[in-house]
């Protein structure tokens, strides 16, 4: 064979690849091709992902959801029973979701309200009728001024303070009552979906300080905080985010209990969204057997997945597996150290456990703690995959990105 024919021979590979890319690619048409008033259904199970400001300005074309059905943008306040900005560029940031759909039509945006720190403020709007009618008529002005799909409520946690217990487990119920119908109204008015969500709580008390069968038909999602089951609060290692009980310790928290436990306590499974994370927790000063598992230390905070990454590639840090959890950790015997967290491997299995109980999906804290997004993307692409759609290559995805910002401008 001449060299001439080989060179041949590759043109024509690569013609054939580059035709068969094109045939697998999933194409957007466009925002300005959905019909104004569709309603595109969600694929289920969904991806979802909490996209955390703080004081950042956001470029929207710098974002990379591919796969991602709802984005949750955290977060706001409330501020006189209103829904407050925490920095004053947010409403910069909130006036590019129209822009974020353009290039991902399918995917729903919803703003996220509280977070942990807020309940007082959740309290006192929800205790009086008037108060609740303001924040609610508020949401809704929101949410369409910026063109927001819908709204996540945090609240972080109902009745978690004895005194308020008994007022809180019926204020939260009537403040998702009050929103569903007003979001059901305006959804009449316009047409549009308007989705109405929770971050729950990934322990025993949120259940029995809340009224879960009455909440169950008002909200199309509960998002289940699957992560910080553990962590500096603790004077003891363990996993954060496991997907079951380690053969190691029985006791304490699974995402495989909880979801049972929401499911014994009649939420649907469709309606369940487990949790994983993008960042883990740290020890140090830990005992050096069983390269520091369930061993006695000292808290040190959280620490985000791209920095994991890093240590992971470190000669004095060794991965390990927890075989029975399906839970990853690193150890460092020279620095005494301990980290648990979530990796590809890890919520791959969580991936093939909702589609094994029929859940409503996946969710994960947060996009900007997998700078490459590594989590974010071993989720989306192993949802692609139990869904039959063609993942559509990295050096592709850049190209369309470009595409859609060319169009924009």
């Amino acid at each position: 064979m001449t060299q001439h024919t080989l060179y041949k021979y590759y043109f024509l590979f690569l013609l054939t690849a580059t035709i068969l890319c094109g045939c697998l690619v999933d194409t957007h048409e466009g925002f300005n091709n959905v019909p104004p008033k569709a309603f595109i259904p969600i694929k289920k199970p969904i991806v979802a992902t909490y996209l955390h400001i703080g004081t950042r300005k956001i470029d929207p074309y710098s974002l990379d959801l591919r796969g991602v059905d709802i984005l949750n943008m955290a977060f706001t306040v409330i501020t006189n029973n209103r829904i407050g900005l925490l920095y004053p560029n947010h409403a910069d940031n909130f006036m590019m979701v129209r822009t974020l759909k353009q290039g991902n039509p399918n995917m729903r945006v919803l703003i996220s309200v509280g977070g942990y720190g807020t309940s007082p403020q959740f309290q006192q709007m929800a205790s009086d009728p008037k108060n609740r009618a303001i924040f609610v008529d508020d949401a809704v002005r929101f949410i369409k001024y910026y063109g927001f799909d819908g709204i996540d409520v945090d609240w972080e946690f109902p009745g978690m303070e004895a005194a308020t217990r008994n007022s809180d487990r019926k204020n939260f119920t009537a403040l998702l009552s009050e929103l569903r119908h007003a979001l059901d109204s305006a959804s009449r008015n316009d047409g549009k979906k308007y989705m109405l969500t929770i971050a729950a709580g990934a322990f025993d008390q949120y259940l029995t300080y809340t009224e879960p069968t009455l909440i169950a038909p008002l909200v199309d999602y509960f998002f289940v905080m699957t992560y910080d089951f553990v962590g500096q609060w603790n004077s003891a290692t363990g996993h954060h985010t496991n997907l079951y009980a380690s053969s190691f310790k029985k006791t304490g928290y699974s995402v495989d209990r909880i979801v049972k436990t929401y499911i014994r306590y009649g939420i649907p499974a469709e309606k369940i969204v487990i949790g994983a994370a993008a960042y883990g927790r740290k020890w140090t000063n830990v005992e050096s057997s069983k390269n520091g598992l369930f061993k006695n230390a000292k808290g040190e905070g959280s620490i985000a997945y791209s920095k994991i990454t890093e240590l992971e590639k470190r000669r004095d840090y060794q991965k390990c597996w927890d075989k029975s959890a399906c839970a990853p950790y690193l150890f460092s015997n020279r620095n005494k150290s301990f980290i648990t967290y979530d990796n590809p491997e890890s919520v791959r299995r969580k991936v093939d456990y909702v589609h094994l109980h029929s859940l409503g999906g996946i969710m994960y804290w947060e996009y900007f703690s997998d700078s490459q997004q590594i989590i974010l993307h071993s989720i989306t692409d192993e949802m692609r995959i139990s869904r039959g759609q063609a993942i559509l290559p990295r050096f592709l995805q850049i190209q369309q990105q470009k595409n859609i910002k060319i169009i924009a401008n």
